[in-house]
C-alpha cells in the first residue's frame, strides 16, 4: 500500500474509534436542573421581639432540603431546582406544626419567605379569644390582605402594612370551616382575632379555623383595588401561613404608600368559652416591623400556590 494512502487509513480508523467511545454523533452529557436557593425569616406573634432562633426550617417536598434559623431568625435553603415546587414548614415541639405558601422556584431562587411562629401559649390564648378550640382532624389558614408595595419587612410610618375594607372568600367552600375572622387591633403591634367585624382593618390579618383538609383559593375583594388571590393546601393539624409579600396581596388601587387608617373603636376580647391550657389572654402582639429585617421593594418573581 501506497505510505500517503496508509496514513489516510490509520487517521480514519483513529476516527472512528473516537466518534464509537464517545457515544452517538450528537450526544450530549445528561446535565441537571439548575439550582438556587431561598431565604427568609421565621419572625414572632405575640408578647416578644425575640427572634425564633434554632428552629428547623425545611422543604415540605424534600425533607432532605433543611437548615436551622440563627440567631436573627433567619433561613437560607441551598439545592432547590429551578421549576421545582418548594413549600417551607416547621414541626418544632415549642410550637404547633406551620407552613408557608407553595412555590414554583424562579431562575432568581426565592427571598422574603416569612412566615410568623406563635408558640403554644400564644395559640391557646388565641383561641380562648376567638371561643373556638383547633381540631386535630382540620387545619388553620392564615394569610393578610397587603397593601401596595408593603410586607413583612416594610409597612407605613404607623408600621401597619395591611388593607383595610377588604372582603376574603374561600374557594370551594369547605365542609367545615369557621370563619372569615379578621384581625382589629389598637396599634400595628397590638392585635387580636375579632368576630364583630366584616371585612379587614390596616393589620389586613384573617384566619379560617377548622378547616377540613384540603386545597382552598382565597380571594380578597375590595372597590377600586387589584388583589392577587392566593391557593392554600392545608394539612390535618398544621397552621398553613400564606404570609407577605406571598398572600392576599394589593398589586393596584387601594391605599397609597404612606396612607393609612385607623383601626376600628376597639371591640373587648370575648371572655374565652372554650377549655384551654392557662394562658395569658393578652391580645395578641404581632407583627412587629423591629422583629423583622430592613425595609426593600416587594419583588414578584416567583409563582406561588400556597
Amino acid at each position: 500500500m501506497h505510505p500517503r494512502l496508509r496514513r489516510l487509513v490509520a487517521v480514519t480508523v483513529l476516527a472512528v474509534s473516537a466518534v464509537v467511545a464517545s457515544g452517538p454523533v450528537g450526544a450530549r452529557t445528561a446535565v441537571g436542573p439548575a439550582t438556587v436557593a431561598a431565604e427568609g425569616d421565621l419572625l414572632p406573634f405575640g408578647p416578644t421581639t425575640a427572634p425564633v432562633a434554632g428552629i428547623e426550617v425545611h422543604v415540605v417536598e424534600d425533607p432532605t432540603l433543611a437548615t436551622t434559623t440563627d440567631a436573627d431568625g433567619h433561613w437560607r435553603i441551598e439545592g432547590l431546582a429551578v421549576g421545582s415546587t418548594a413549600t417551607f414548614a416547621i414541626d418544632d415541639p415549642s410550637r404547633p406544626p406551620i407552613q408557608t405558601a407553595t412555590f414554583t422556584v424562579p431562575t432568581g431562587g426565592l427571598e422574603q419567605v416569612a412566615f410568623q411562629a406563635p408558640d403554644h401559649q400564644m395559640v391557646a390564648a388565641l383561641e380562648g379569644v376567638v371561643g373556638v378550640a383547633r381540631r386535630a382532624d382540620r387545619c388553620t389558614i392564615a394569610t393578610t390582605v397587603t397593601r401596595r408595595g408593603y410586607s413583612l419587612y416594610g409597612g407605613a410610618a404607623d408600621g401597619t402594612h395591611g388593607e383595610p375594607g377588604a372582603t376574603v372568600q374561600i374557594s370551594p367552600a369547605p365542609a367545615t370551616s369557621d370563619g372569615p375572622i379578621y384581625f382589629n387591633g389598637s396599634r400595628f403591634d397590638v392585635i387580636w382575632p375579632d368576630r364583630a367585624l366584616r371585612e379587614t382593618t390596616v393589620d389586613g390579618g384573617v384566619l379560617f379555623v377548622n378547616v377540613a383538609p384540603g386545597t382552598y383559593t382565597l380571594t380578597a375583594t375590595k372597590p377600586g383595588a387589584t388583589i392577587e388571590p392566593v391557593t392554600v393546601t392545608c394539612r390535618a393539624g398544621w397552621l398553613a401561613n400564606a404570609a407577605p409579600p406571598w398572600g392576599l396581596q394589593v398589586t393596584a388601587g387601594g391605599l397609597d404608600l404612606d396612607e393609612t387608617r385607623p383601626f376600628p373603636d376597639a371591640v373587648p376580647a370575648p371572655t374565652p368559652t372554650t377549655s384551654t391550657p392557662a394562658a395569658d389572654p393578652t391580645p395578641a402582639l404581632a407583627d412587629d416591623a423591629a422583629s423583622a429585617p430592613p425595609a426593600s421593594p416587594v419583588a414578584g418573581a416567583a409563582s406561588y400556590t400556597g
